[in-house]
């Protein structure tokens, strides 16, 4: 049992130095000079945060872009920026947001155009500082969101380069384990937080991991929540691909 420990720590080991040289090969092949990403308090992008601070400290800054956030999730997120001491910014985009609602002049009660608003609020803000200090935008969604289009497009999809890509959300928590990112975080319920008491497995309606264990086995004993990831997969492929182009 110990040997076996040991082994999955070595594993780990390897996969985040793989991650960590990979965003340096990725930044110096762009020929930019560092790397920003949004650090909302949750899982994805504490790993992140210490994965881009290992890569580059001098030249990593994290963006704190509350929107109606939950006070918990930036008290979580400056534990990571005091912990791992990265370079940070806190910008709250809450006024700009509902200025915008303000000004469309249309009350409409769909929840789902109206959240996908403060993704892409942040795109726009991260691009800004990326632009100025000639870095990298660096995503912190993983292959499970990925897979089923569990992302805002232009929004949290808006990214230059997405390092934990191709890794499943249960195995991101083996990774923030390894890098001891502050327990609470590991433990809260994932959320992207984009309106209150929100959770993903609650929306997904599945948790993660059956959705990793279907992109694992590529079945499931639960035939309705196979079916579910199927129809996930399938109609959000257009977030996964650069806009089609008419052949004339």
């Amino acid at each position: 049992m110990e040997k076996n420990k040991k082994l999955n720590k070595e594993l780990l080991q390897e996969r985040v130095e793989k991650i960590i040289i990979w965003i340096k090969n990725s930044v110096e092949k762009a020929g930019r000079k560092g790397v920003i990403f949004g650090l909302s308090g949750g899982l994805d992008s504490a790993v992140l945060a210490v994965l881009c601070q290992r890569a580059f400290s001098d030249n990593t800054m994290a963006l704190i872009l509350p929107c109606e956030s939950a006070e918990n999730d930036i008290l979580d997120a400056m534990k990571i920026i005091n912990k791992y001491h990265v370079n940070y910014k806190n910008i709250d985009l809450t006024p700009i947001y509902h200025q915008i609602l303000s000004i469309t002049q249309i009350d409409h009660k769909n929840i789902m155009a109206r959240a996908n608003i403060k993704p892409r609020l942040r795109m726009i803000v991260l691009y800004y500082f990326a632009s100025i200090f000639d870095y990298l935008v660096v995503g912190a969604s993983n292959k499970s969101e990925i897979s089923i289009g569990y992302f805002t497009k232009y929004g949290d999809g808006g990214v230059d380069i997405l390092p934990l890509g191709n890794i499943l959300k249960t195995e991101i928590f083996e990774i923030a384990r390894f890098l001891e990112i502050p327990e609470n975080i590991i433990s809260k319920p994932p959320s992207a937080g984009l309106w209150e008491n929100q959770t993903d497995e609650q929306e997904m309606g599945f948790s993660y991991e059956q959705l990793d264990s279907f992109l694992k086995y590529g079945t499931l004993k639960n035939k309705e929540i196979e079916k579910t990831i199927l129809a996930m997969n399938r109609t959000s492929a257009h977030k996964r691909k650069r806009p089609p182009v008419l052949n004339i």
